[in-house]
């Protein structure tokens, strides 16, 4: 069976607007076994691709293969992963943030940037990261996505859910500074 990872590099290579690019990654999922749960391209910054819980397990092995699911987990081999894949449009980012009920981990798959930080003020110094530059956020821990400045940036993301019994979803984030005023 082909790897999404495979497929996702055939993609990147093409200059494509982000309706068409959300479309190509949507297919290309498809086509090696991956069911998409949620599509969103209405962000401001970009948009999502979000896949089900049960595809949690691969997506792990195959985009973090040096975590074992249930470190992916946070040891916790009840919780369940959200797989996504962002795609953050050139010159945009996402809000300035931190979550209560989830950690993540991202792998970029194209270059972009990032802030971290414990400090909810002071963003610090931006990151900048090259394809396969993994980062890890914990709960609580201010964070901000960067797109590069000359192509769309994809990132693959798995939400790791800090409490099995309540998951965390879309609404599980605190906005300190945010571009678009939401």
């Amino acid at each position: 069976m082909a790897e999404f990872s495979s497929e996702l590099r055939r993609i990147q290579q093409e200059e494509v607007p982000k309706h068409q690019l959300i479309a190509e990654i949507v297919e290309a999922a498809k086509n090696v076994g991956y069911t998409v749960a949620d599509i969103d391209d209405a962000r401001p910054w970009g948009g999502f691709v979000r896949f089900d819980y049960a595809d949690g397990d691969r997506f792990v092995t195959e985009f973090f293969p040096d975590v074992d699911p249930v470190a992916a987990r946070l040891g916790n081999p009840e919780a369940e992963l959200s797989p996504k894949i962002l795609l953050v449009e050139p010159n945009q980012r996402l809000s300035w943030q931190l979550h209560h009920r989830r950690a993540e981990r991202w792998v970029f798959l194209t270059s972009g940037a990032y802030y971290k930080s414990t400090d909810p003020v002071q963003m610090g110094d931006v990151v900048y990261a090259a394809p396969g530059d993994v980062v890890q956020f914990e709960a609580g821990e201010c964070h901000r996505l960067v797109g590069d400045a000359n192509a769309i940036t994809l990132v693959a993301e798995i939400w790791q859910h800090t409490d099995a019994s309540q998951p965390s979803d879309e609404e599980d984030i605190v906005r300190l500074q945010d571009d678009y005023k939401r």
